[in-house]
């Protein structure tokens, strides 16, 4: 591990709360981290940690191929949904949970194709992951605002969807301007 896996390792560990660190840790585990990919909530984390403080709550996995997912099969219980909020290769999402100290861990995967996708690898508590880039979560959270407005979204409108989307979307922007205009540095970064 170099220098920089090792400030990001010991970042994690102060700012990733101990409940989703066992989550992960029984993913790195279990899983082909070659063959999955982090979105969502653990990809904002990796893509704007040195910027934001960041808070990680459920895991948000993308996967190729079912099958990739059998080595944890037997030791988790595995529930199949239509997905309600993200589109999805065949509109499924394969659900999980982990009680961990009384606190639930939802982990969400999603069915896509990684050819589709700009991915990238980065440090998470010690291992290399992939996941979504910061340009292709930048574009999603802009995209998703305008679908989750009351008008759009109708019965189904939830502020707080709304909310985390127009959150999240100005962290990428805000970051994006301030490359544009040599500014970066006004940041104070998180890690050295």
């Amino acid at each position: 591990m170099n220098a920089d896996n090792t400030s990001f390792l010991e970042y994690d560990k102060k700012n990733i709360l101990i409940e989703q660190q066992k989550a992960l840790g029984f993913v790195f585990d279990n899983l082909d981290l070659s063959k999955i990919a982090f979105c969502g909530g653990v990809a904002d984390y990796l893509n704007l940690r040195q910027y934001y403080q960041m808070r990680v709550n459920d895991l948000d996995i993308l996967y190729e191929n079912e099958e990739d997912l059998n080595p944890i099969k037997n030791k988790v219980d595995i529930k199949r949904y239509t997905s309600k909020f993200y589109k999805t290769r065949n509109g499924e999402t394969l659900v999980y949970k982990f009680k961990i100290n009384g606190k639930e861990i939802n982990v969400d995967n999603f069915p896509n194709d990684f050819s589709r996708l700009t991915l990238t690898q980065s440090p998470l508590l010690g291992k290399m992951v992939w996941h979504s880039s910061f340009n292709e979560m930048k574009k999603y959270h802009n995209s998703e605002i305008h679908l989750k407005t009351s008008e759009i979204a109708g019965v189904n409108y939830e502020w707080k969807r709304l909310y985390k989307h127009s959150r999240k979307a100005s962290l990428y922007n805000n970051v994006t301007f301030l490359e544009e205009k040599n500014l970066i540095h006004t940041i104070k970064k998180n890690i050295l």
